[in-house]
């Protein structure tokens, strides 16, 4: 599946066609019980938080994922109107909305709770109406823009986007889907079983056949278990020593990009950048390389990142924050913001050559995975409640800056997969401005590619440029090489 920034994507034209809930189920939503024993997740309780401020400070935010895929043939609305109500039915976090204990409370402090109001599901029901025809693709693109920027919060409800381009050209008939919603209630992986689910449900829905679709599993319930884990953390807990450990080697936060990005002193708007990094061959020989010496694909990656900041600018010792999924069997096809992000530190130390730092950076990865279930920011939590103002002083603050990421998916096996090229697939994500980088790496079916989401400066087209052809060279001699010689003249490409 593809990734685009919003302002990147290019829609076929055509006529519109949106789906909403009744006004009957938006009264009854907007009447919905506190539900006081399904708390808001870690995640979504900072993501609302860090909204509202937002809001307050009139700053642009872009806090929503969507999606967009193609259907062969024309639509049936009333079958794609059905197929969108079970789904919605079907997954428990998409009938929730959240709001603050007081309206007017301070959302920065957490004596006001974000609390949990729930839309029975029988009561859910969704209907469509007929939008523009519009004959020019910039014009879809800014009415899905706007739609997903004004009607998609998780302090209201409801919180989701759907809706469909019929295609105007005769040489690409069919329709578009599109799709998006609040991040508090999804995540990447979430809207590639989106794809999936929806497909199935309206392939069903339009040749009157049943179709038995796995449990859905229950997001809603998460944040209760995530509550009692926290209870049970102290200054003395593994997962708090370790965490502390990763803050502390970097003066309590997490450093930023390798290179200048020209957004130092103000955030400038964001812009995607995409580079191919190897072909399905070199994959394999990489992978190779990789396993012959004690890691796996994945510790390859990042020892190759690792490798390729220190070249570029002398840091010898490497680290990022991954998001990896926390899904439990029973939600394995469950929609959800199910992610923790873990840290990944490998130290290149007096290693001469990939072959000698993949072992190091597989089990640094598995290292970081061992603190899958606690956040840093329950972390900080607990650090602060401690240590109060001496907590302070370590360089850790109450409210952790979204630091950059860097996400590795492999799509080979994720659900449809095979069907993403022909479908013309993609995640969709706002732009927004900023200060960092964020890297998504994905493995397909034709190789590994990476998305960078950065400032759109002069400097940081330049330098995320120079970045990701660096890495590619050291994957690519890996695979066709079977090594690479790790130099120690910091700036070398």
């Amino acid at each position: 599946m593809d990734l685009n920034l919003i302002t990147h994507w290019r829609p076929q034209p055509g006529r519109v066609v949106e789906w909403g809930v009744t006004d009957a189920c938006a009264a009854s939503a907007a009447g919905a019980e506190i539900n006081r024993d399904l708390p808001p997740t870690t995640m979504q309780d900072r993501h609302f938080r860090r909204a509202r401020i937002a809001a307050e400070n009139g700053d642009p935010q872009s806090p929503w994922i969507g999606i967009a895929f193609d259907f062969d043939g024309p639509l049936d609305r009333a079958a794609m109107t059905r197929a969108l109500t079970k789904y919605v039915r079907r997954h428990d976090t998409l009938h929730s909305w959240f709001s603050f204990d007081a309206a007017m409370a301070d959302p920065s402090d957490p004596n006001f709770p974000v609390r949990r109001h729930v839309v029975p599901p029988e009561t859910i029901d969704l209907t469509y109406r007929e939008g523009q025809e519009l004959s020019d693709p910039e014009d879809v693109r800014a009415l899905v823009e706007r739609k997903f920027a004004t009607e998609t919060s998780g302090l209201g409800w409801p919180a989701f986007v759907f809706g469909a381009v019929e295609h105007l050209s005769p040489q690409s008939p069919g329709f578009t889907l599109f799709h998006a919603i609040d991040h508090a209630h999804t995540d990447m992986y979430s809207m590639v079983l989106t794809y999936a689910e929806l497909r199935a449900c309206y392939a069903a829905e339009t040749t009157g056949t049943d179709i038995e679709l796995p449990a859905a599993g229950s997001y809603a319930q998460l944040g209760r278990a995530e509550q009692e884990l926290s209870a049970t953390l102290t200054m003395e807990s593994p997962e708090v020593h370790e965490w502390l450990g990763y803050l502390m080697r970097s003066g309590g936060s997490f450093p930023g990009f390798a290179l200048p990005l020209g957004a130092e002193d103000t955030p400038k708007p964001a812009i995607g950048s995409r580079f191919e990094l190897a072909d399905d061959i070199e994959c394999e020989k990489f992978g190779a390389v990789c396993k012959e010496n004690g890691s796996n694909f994945i510790g390859g990656i990042f020892t190759a990142l690792a490798i390729t900041e220190f070249e570029l600018a002398g840091r010898d010792k490497f680290i990022a924050l991954s998001p990896v999924s926390t899904r439990s069997e029973a939600d394995t096809f469950s929609q959800g913001w199910y992610v923790n992000l873990i840290p990944v530190g490998i130290d290149i130390g007096e290693q001469q050559t990939f072959t000698q730092l993949a072992e190091v950076g597989q089990q640094a990865y598995h290292r970081g995975k061992s603190l899958l279930h606690v956040s840093v920011q329950q972390v900080i939590d607990v650090v602060l409640a401690a240590m109060g103002e001496a907590g302070a002083s370590t360089g850790i603050t109450k409210t952790l800056t979204p630091p950059p990421i860097v996400s590795y998916i492999d799509g080979r096996r994720t659900p449809g997969s095979e069907t993403y090229v022909e479908t013309n697939a993609t995640g969709i994500v706002g732009g927004k401005e900023t200060q960092i980088a964020s890297m998504w790496i994905n493995r397909v079916q034709t190789g590994t590619w990476m998305a960078i989401s950065h400032p759109d400066t002069p400097t940081a087209h330049e330098s995320v440029t120079r970045f990701a052809k660096h890495l590619a060279n050291v994957i690519t001699t890996v695979a066709t090489q079977g090594d690479y010689s790790i130099s120690r003249a910091s700036g070398v490409a």
